[in-house]
């Protein structure tokens, strides 16, 4: 992460201040707040269309607002923001905390409306189940925030009886490049990522292959990208409470008609929404991990 990209990052690598980006409403416009997990620049780049495409369509001021996890919840809590687009994991603690409401989920191209969590070790690693992670260096990008770059995992271990506890060694690496690059170096023996990673890796030519590395516990199904952990829903698009209901009506309408076609392509990977799927699995993933918000209800 460069320092154009962001002027300043948490423990966790995410921006705890941005940059002046190019204005995209006025001063009363409405404010999404957007999680930006590698910079605000990159945030703007891949989810701007959507703010630009809301703008358009309902012809008022829509400004794009990069946040970083814990500035996420702030804003939330402050409403400072009246809509919010993060990880499907933040997304239902803000729920069960400040009672958002879920409009629609993002479709990706390739990929559809789910992702998961993956397990990574080398191709020539011994660690050939999730038992022989018991003793092992192990990295994620974040213990309390991350989905699939962290908790997809642990939850999924945990249901098989093995507990963060039992690893040899938990760190944090917020990069999920340098995760992977790090299971390579032999700096530690496995680490968690999310679906697509290894993919976006060789497409952007920093691996030449998946051919020195193995996904551990892989499932068996038909999901176009290898995946340890059961799929979940992706990020939802959702209302901060007390948001103007004709807006949020006018807003939910919008991103089913959303077509990226009929818009400037930026970065984005989002080919549409389709109606909020059930994000029951994360209320419950919450609840066993007892994260951020275990103890709020779920709505």
């Amino acid at each position: 992460m460069s320092g154009e990209d962001v002027a300043a990052v948490d423990r966790l690598g995410v921006p705890t201040t941005v940059p002046e980006l190019e204005v995209i409403g006025q001063a009363d416009a409405v404010r999404v707040g957007v999680l930006a997990i590698r910079s605000a620049v990159a945030a703007n780049g891949q989810y701007g269309q959507i703010v630009e495409y809301l703008q358009d369509e309902i012809g008022r001021p829509f400004e794009l607002v990069p946040l970083g996890q814990n500035e996420m919840f702030d804003a939330v809590a402050a409403g400072s923001v009246d809509f919010v687009l993060s990880n499907p994991l933040s997304s239902v603690q803000l729920r069960r905390l400040y009672d958002t409401t879920f409009l629609a989920t993002l479709e990706r191209a390739g990929t559809g409306t789910e992702f998961g969590g993956v397990i990574v070790v080398r191709a020539d690693s011994d660690i050939r189940t999730p038992d022989d992670l018991r003793g092992r260096r192990v990295t994620c990008v974040a213990f309390e925030t991350a989905a699939a770059g962290c908790n997809f995992q642990l939850f999924h271990l945990l249901e098989l009886g093995i507990e963060q506890e039992e690893f040899g060694s938990f760190s944090e690496t917020p990069s999920q490049d340098n995760i992977v690059l790090g299971v390579l170096n032999g700096d530690v023996d496995a680490g968690f990522i999310r679906t697509g990673q290894l993919e976006r890796m060789v497409a952007d030519g920093i691996l030449v292959s998946f051919d020195e590395l193995r996904v551990v516990d892989r499932q068996d199904d038909d999901y176009v990208q290898p995946h340890t952990t059961r799929l979940y829903p992706e990020w939802p698009f959702a209302a901060v409470a007390g948001t103007d209901v004709a807006l949020v009506a006018e807003v939910e309408g919008a991103l089913l008609r959303f077509d990226p076609t009929g818009a400037s392509a930026g970065e984005t990977d989002v080919i549409g929404f389709v109606p909020a799927l059930d994000y029951d699995p994360l209320d419950d993933l919450v609840t066993e991990l007892q994260l951020r918000s275990w103890d709020a209800p779920a709505s």
